[in-house]
């Protein structure tokens, strides 16, 4: 694990696929530039979910589970992300008990108003 991290550390960020990212993402490694494009991704291909196409359970577990207050410190990234998950039809039980248990661990945003991530997954 720790081999193949390093090696993709040392790769362009635009050439990770997305199970790479989950991979990076999940040992915390670039969070500030892998998070945003991991969302990006996530919301690209929502919407072909809901139309009955293939969704990357493992690159939104990874994304969805970081410690709470890196969507603390951007609170438009975990609105993003919200707007993802909201699409989705077909979530598996285990991903949105997960889900659930990580974001009810988000602090409030600093202007008083909770990421509200929760209600989405319910």
């Amino acid at each position: 694990m720790v081999k193949n991290v390093h090696e993709l550390r040392r790769r362009a960020i635009g050439t990770l696929a997305p199970d790479e990212l989950a991979r990076l993402i999940g040992q915390n490694v670039g969070l500030p530039w892998l998070l945003p494009l991991a969302v990006e991704i996530l919301r690209d291909t929502a919407p072909n979910q809901a139309a009955g196409g293939w969704y990357d359970d493992d690159l939104l577990y990874a994304v969805a589970t970081r410690n709470p207050e890196v969507w603390a410190d951007a609170p438009e990234l975990a609105q993003d992300l919200k707007a993802a998950v909201a699409v989705l039809t077909d979530l598996s039980r285990h991903i949105k008990r997960e889900l659930r248990n990580s974001w009810r661990r988000c602090p409030r945003i600093a202007d008083g108003a909770s990421v509200d991530l929760v209600t989405v997954v319910t």
